[in-house]
């Protein structure tokens, strides 16, 4: 894991885009900036939470449930 630089710019989403919050390990839609908070959504409904940008990240690519079957 790297640490980010105070200099680096966060990561802005685009609306609809799904996310992972790093402060609460949460993956969420973004919905929008508000205030300068990102408003997120649980990817299945649910009450939205806000998360401040620099704990806001591209969501991780889902794994193959297959890739764990495979012999190695």
């Amino acid at each position: 894991m790297t640490i980010r630089q105070r200099n680096t710019p966060a990561y802005r989403p685009h609306v609809g885009e799904l996310v992972y919050d790093r402060r609460t390990g949460r993956t969420g839609i973004y919905m929008d900036t508000i205030g300068g908070e990102h408003y997120l959504r649980p990817e299945h409904g649910g009450r939205e939470w806000t998360a401040e940008p620099h704990h806001v990240s591209p969501a991780p690519e889902p794994r193959d449930s297959t890739e764990c079957l495979q012999p190695r």
